[in-house]
């Protein structure tokens, strides 16, 4: 996925008092009880740009605890609570409850096996996969945690997974990582939404697809705001869906990780933004 300023023409900060929202602002100042610096950005967008509709907002700079909340200009007030409060929440996941977001390991030194193994699996689209796999996790919980909490709802985010979800249903995969990241999104969907019968093409029911769909039902299933995982819980939970895909569980870190006192800056970590 691609951060929303990619196609942007420019960013602006964005003063949220203008949204007139207590409940936000009790929200934001939480978090940021928990973040070093949170940052709220407005972004101008091309008229024709695809992201302002399909991704108008998004968090970056977590690895490097600077996180930065960016919005599409293109929301309308309650949107624009609902996806500040959205991003809030995530950020509350990573550093109230340590939920944080995974990224590929950078391969040791002088480990000709590593880096081979690192290189070799560099085509696939691991900023997809990846970014997917801690935003469906942290999904599952957010929705209720937000309406129960805070009093805000989450019209905006399931209307925008209906959307994208069927356009993804047609598209081609890139790679495997891509199929599987359609197979996490399809878990996300049925947990929130409803049944994806009747949704799925042949092509689109692909083994991988349904490989990634069924371990993510077995290692998310039990994730929901009644049920907040631990830190360890969170990440045995990602590492054994990632196992089950086929993958090395030491090719994975986390970030903030359950030993990280107090969490650091992360440079070994790609900067996947978070929905």
């Amino acid at each position: 996925m691609t951060s929303p300023s990619r196609n942007a023409l420019r960013s602006v900060p964005f003063n949220m008092r203008c949204l007139q929202s207590p409940r936000l602002e009790l929200l934001f100042k939480e978090v940021s009880s928990y973040a070093e610096e949170v940052r709220v950005e407005e972004i101008i967008y091309r008229s024709d740009s695809p992201s302002r509709e399909m991704h108008p907002a998004a968090t970056v700079g977590l690895p490097f605890r600077r996180p930065t909340i960016q919005i599409a200009d293109s929301l309308s007030r309650e949107e624009r609570i609902e996806a500040i409060a959205h991003e809030c929440l995530h950020l509350l996941l990573v550093y109230r409850h340590g939920l944080g977001v995974v990224g590929r390991r950078i391969p040791r030194p002088g480990n000709s096996e590593d880096v081979f193994h690192y290189y070799m699996a560099m085509n696939g689209d691991w900023a997809y996969l990846l970014g997917q796999v801690a935003n469906t996790a942290h999904h599952l919980i957010l929705g209720d945690y937000l309406k129960k909490e805070y009093g805000v709802e989450s019209h905006l985010h399931r209307r925008l997974l209906h959307h994208n979800f069927r356009i993804l249903l047609g598209e081609k995969n890139r790679d495997k990582e891509s199929a599987y990241a359609k197979g996490v999104i399809a878990y996300e969907y049925e947990r929130l939404i409803g049944s994806i019968n009747g949704m799925m093409s042949p092509s689109c029911a692909t083994e991988a697809f349904e490989r990634a769909y069924l371990a993510a039902k077995r290692n998310f299933g039990t994730h929901s705001f009644q049920s907040v995982p631990t830190p360890s819980a969170y990440e045995t939970n990602i590492l054994s869906f990632l196992e089950e895909l086929g993958y090395d569980a030491g090719g994975f870190l986390f970030f903030p990780s359950i030993t990280d006192e107090p969490f650091p800056a992360r440079k070994d970590i790609g900067d996947h933004p978070i929905r």
